[in-house]
């Protein structure tokens, strides 16, 4: 799967400008977890220039069957399946694919939780074609982000280089 998508390697390159779009969206959510796609063009596979926000579901599914979606938005989020479906195929097709998923923690760290190593990975397959961003607001105020690959063979994830360019 890397070979054609090689941004799931990680090592990757943000413009400054994204990412202050990530980082405002994470600060405006807040104290929800925010989440959406970050683009960049197929031909540079590193660059990383546009995002893409999306609606956090966690509270829609949570209200429906809490039960079975036990957690808030406040420490999870669930993006639209279809929608991110259709996005990651008209990215594709574009030669603008999703490279990334980005989503906020909330006083806590930009680590990469066990819930998203369990979203994203599973009996040692990566289920998106994507690295993952992390942005981690604490107490009101970005303190961390970092960027997270899947390894291949297990449903672990380690931390990759992310330069703001």
């Amino acid at each position: 799967m890397s070979g054609d998508r090689p941004w799931i390697r990680g090592d990757l390159q943000i413009r400054a400008s994204v990412l202050e779009e990530l980082e405002a969206e994470a600060l405006a959510r807040y104290p929800s977890e925010a989440c959406g796609f970050v683009l960049g063009p197929a031909s540079e596979p590193s660059l990383l220039d546009e995002a893409v926000i999306e609606v956090n579901e966690a509270d829609k599914y949570h209200a429906l069957d809490p039960e079975t979606f036990p957690r808030t938005s406040r420490t999870y989020f669930k993006l639209n399946e279809m929608r991110a479906a259709r996005r990651f195929r008209e990215g594709e097709e574009s030669g603008r694919p999703v490279k990334v998923i980005f989503h906020s923690h909330c006083d806590a760290g930009a680590y990469f939780s066990e819930e998203d190593a369990y979203t994203f990975a599973s009996e040692g397959q990566l289920m998106w074609p994507c690295a993952f961003i992390v942005v981690s607001v604490m107490d009101g105020k970005v303190a961390d982000r970092k960027l997270w690959v899947h390894i291949p063979g297990t449903n672990d994830f380690r931390e990759s280089t992310l330069t703001v360019i």
